[in-house]
């Protein structure tokens, strides 16, 4: 019987269309050993040990950022996808009772809304930002990568490997670059003043630029505990900032509103 799986597997990976060099290497490892079924045991163990190694880079770079899906998180979506994909392929090529087959999309394509409820809970939304988008798209493509690996895909599986890592390891260093450059506002109120977010968006909207980033904590300042806004712009200078510090000052009454420019230390401007 594992002979008779192994020949029917080997037939379907081999006759959808696909990289010339995936299909030798599945027709090669289906063939060792006189096809008796070794072979593609063999080639279900390096698809799982592909999917290790490609996942866990990407898995590792999110685990030294700090993300709570990290090396053992994204490892385990892949290695999962590649055992569906493989079971589906392996489910079609097997003929019940009632001589016919599994439908080996069907399962596979059940892969994708599953990893959509993972991803959805790594990312968190507060008041004024949203977090962990890359990381649920780590996850979204460590599955796709398991899913490759699993289908006898390998090409797809290191070239798309490759475009991920290109974008995590070296993108991002722009990104980084563009965040330190970024001017900043920064805006502290009473630990129990009233003020939201959206009363610093109605005083700012005027002005028209787009905000890049926000976030909300916690500062002691000189003993007193605040909460401390910070806005930061792309392409904006001393001038427009001056006034929006100005009318936030009028209309607002914070504790502190300072401002940071490109390059340039933080400025104070007012108390």
């Amino acid at each position: 019987m594992l002979q008779n799986l192994s020949t029917s597997v080997g037939n379907i990976l081999t006759s959808t269309p696909g990289n010339s060099v995936d299909k030798g290497i599945i027709d090669y490892f289906n063939n060792l050993f006189d096809g008796n079924g070794w072979g593609n045991f063999i080639l279900m163990m390096i698809s799982l040990f592909t999917t290790v190694i490609l996942v866990g880079i990407i898995g590792y770079q999110r685990e030294a950022q700090g993300h709570n899906a990290g090396f053992r998180t994204h490892i385990l979506v892949g290695v999962g996808s590649c055992m569906i994909t493989m079971l589906s392929i392996n489910a079609i090529g097997y003929v019940g009772p009632s001589g016919t087959g599994y439908e080996t999309m069907r399962l596979a394509a059940s892969i994708a809304p599953g990893i959509g409820f993972i991803g959805a809970g790594v990312i968190i939304k507060n008041r004024t930002s949203i977090k962990g988008l890359t990381t649920a798209a780590t996850l979204w493509v460590s599955m796709a990568i398991g899913m490759c690996c699993g289908a006898g895909n390998f090409t797809i599986a290191v070239l798309g490997s490759i475009s991920v890592y290109f974008t995590l390891f070296v993108l991002y260093r722009v990104e980084t670059y563009t965040a330190k450059n970024s001017s900043r506002l920064i805006i502290n109120f009473e630990k129990d003043s009233l003020i939201t977010y959206k009363d610093i968006q109605e005083v700012l909207i005027v002005y028209q630029y787009n905000i890049r980033h926000s976030s909300i904590s916690n500062v002691t300042l000189d003993g007193v505990e605040t909460i401390e806004y910070t806005i930061e712009f792309n392409n904006i200078y001393k001038e427009p900032l001056e006034l929006m510090c100005r009318d936030i000052k009028i209309k607002l009454n914070p504790i502190r509103t300072t401002y940071e420019l490109k390059h340039k230390s933080r400025q104070k401007v007012s108390e």
